[in-house]
């Protein structure tokens, strides 16, 4: 047996090392610290500065082993952001000469965790930028689009947000012109060149006492700006919200004045402002805050106004009390929700069955995703009522169509307390199966947005240019009840549907679906299995299977109203 005294003598030197670690003072070590940070993002500069030191590989992994030995010494620290970032610009520099896709991949790895465990850190914004830049070097476009897009939504206040519109500018302008699916590699125009100016097709309003949604509709999309004017006495003009569209006509066939009268505006005019400039103006009455968005397919401009309605109110005086932070899919909720701190019940709900009339939805082997959630939502309605005794209003009883704007702001004009959304999934491959649920919120992985691009009927980079909008959207209390409503319902339509069918639980998840956008109360779209595939598409067939899928729907959104009541009662 081998003498124990080399390893004994090996050994000590690495004890007196850690004896001496120990003896030193604090603050000496943090001195050390700060020493060897500063050292490593000094010999970063010079190796930047000198061409010929950048043509040695061992250059670039020697100083990324220096910011890796000072972070892993304190993964939580004060120089642990600013390590991930050298160590991510370190491996992009080695990339970019040597081309090894390890050191993209590791770039990228070191980016991503200083944006994930320092959210708050002044440089999380900066990685975000950088990981944009990075999938565009290695030629992934749309991936870096949507990075860019993360910076101007998850850091609206941060100082590369104009970096990120100038490259998403610039993207736009190459992704359209890229060569579409089968035109043999022929690019697109990147823009239509049109003679005409886009003409004004339809102004239509929804009101109530505190909110009011207007849309404008165009033939194609076009520019255009909003301002809010104060009240003017000495003219006799009210306070007005105006939206100039740059590129569009009006024409005769389009109501150009539309009383409204609600207790927030008096009217909208539409006018032809210049040759080729629509002046729309709204006069108000009482206004609180709005919004403006738009909707592609047809091209729709949509502005919802809010007055200070006493829920609302409740909602604002909570908020103040209640810092809420922006959800996530794979996060669960705070434990108590607004409502429920305010001790609001489930009162009145809307069912939205998907698509109808010329929108069939999903289609496969004669069955029609239009006809199949109207059934279900009807059942859901019916047993929701004898659950909780709550008025259940459905978006459509029929087979017609209905523009996705109509459905939020039947629910909002209605003062609802949830709205649901009832779809069905397709898919390419009819092997893919399983329920999923939806709260709106920026998607976070390529299915998802595959997803909404069917529901919402357009591309992937138009839900791409539509997250831009999400960030005002997101920043209340509507977002983590959405989540809320999302796992309580999920949970137990799952756990319904098993009690007799095998079925996939493909968990909840988080997306920018169109219909979802300017709901005013927590809001969630189920995706209740996929028609394409040949055993669900069985099943959906029966009516004891659509009655098992409105059962665990039902019981879902019971599940949630009651978590509210026992919320505020403890």
């Amino acid at each position: 047996m081998p003498s124990p005294e080399p390893h004994r003598r090996l050994l000590l030197p690495v004890l007196l090392v850690l004896a001496c670690l120990l003896l030193v003072p604090a603050g000496a070590r943090a001195g050390e610290e700060r020493a060897q940070y500063q050292r490593a993002r000094a010999d970063y500069f010079w190796l930047k500065k000198n061409p010929r030191a950048q043509k040695v590989y061992q250059n670039w992994q020697t100083l990324i082993d220096r910011f890796t030995r000072i972070y892993a010494a304190d993964p939580r620290g004060k120089y642990a952001p600013g390590c991930l970032l050298w160590m991510g610009r370190l491996h992009a520099g080695a990339y970019h000469i040597f081309k090894r896709r390890s050191d993209l991949d590791q770039a990228v790895d070191a980016y991503r965790r200083l944006v994930k465990r320092f959210p708050d850190s002044r440089l999380a914004d900066d990685a975000q930028l950088l990981i944009g830049r990075l999938m565009e070097d290695a030629g992934d476009l749309k991936q870096a689009y949507l990075e860019y897009l993360r910076v101007t939504v998850n850091y609206p206040r941060g100082d590369q947000v104009a970096a990120a519109k100038k490259r998403l500018d610039a993207l736009e302008r190459v992704l359209v012109q890229r060569p579409a699916p089968g035109s043999g590699g022929r690019a697109r125009p990147a823009r239509k060149s049109y003679s005409a100016l886009a003409e004004v097709t339809g102004l239509r309003h929804w009101s109530t006492p505190d909110y009011t949604r207007v849309v404008l509709s165009l033939e194609r999309p076009v520019p255009y700006t909003t301002k809010l004017l104060k009240k003017d006495p000495q003219a006799g003009k009210p306070r007005r919200l105006y939206l100039e569209l740059k590129g569009a006509r009006l024409t005769p066939k389009v109501q150009d004045t539309m009383p409204i009268g609600d207790g927030l505006l008096v009217r909208a005019r539409a006018g032809q402002y210049t040759p080729d400039t629509v002046r729309l103006v709204l006069d108000i009455k009482h206004l609180a805050s709005y919004k403006v968005f738009t909707l592609d397919n047809p091209f729709r401009l949509v502005v919802d106004c809010f007055g200070r309605s006493r829920k609302a109110a409740a909602r604002a005086r909570a908020r103040r009390h209640h810092r809420v932070k922006r959800g996530r899919a794979h996060e669960k909720p705070p434990p108590v929700g607004l409502a429920a701190a305010l001790g609001l019940g489930v009162k009145k709900v809307v069912i939205d069955p998907g698509h109808g009339g010329k929108d069939p939805g999903a289609l496969w082997r004669g069955l029609k995703e239009k006809d199949l959630v109207l059934d279900i939502a009807k059942r859901v309605a019916r047993k929701l009522k004898k659950l909780l005794g709550c008025q259940v209003l459905l978006t459509r009883r029929r087979d017609r169509f209905l523009p996705l704007e109509d459905r939020t702001a039947l629910a909002n004009t209605n003062d609802a307390d949830l709205f649901v959304s009832l779809h069905l999934n397709a898919a390419p491959s009819h092997r893919l199966s399983g329920i999923e649920t939806y709260f709106l919120n920026l998607a976070s992985d390529e299915e998802s947005m595959r997803v909404a691009a069917r529901e919402n009927a357009t591309t992937k980079r138009s839900i791409s240019d539509l997250q831009v909008i999400l960030n005002d959207l997101m920043l209340n209390s509507k977002i983590n009840e959405s989540n809320r409503l999302a796992r309580a319902l999920h949970r137990r339509l799952i756990r319904t549907v098993r009690r007799k069918y095998k079925v996939r639980d493909l968990k909840v998840k988080q997306a920018p679906f169109y219909v979802l956008i300017g709901a005013r109360m927590p809001a969630v779209l189920v995706e209740m299995g996929f028609i394409t595939n040949p055993t669900e598409h069985q099943r959906l067939s029966k009516s004891r299977y659509r009655d098992l899928l409105a059962q665990g729907i039902a019981q879902g959104i019971a599940a949630y109203a009651k978590s509210l009541k026992t919320s505020y009662l403890r």
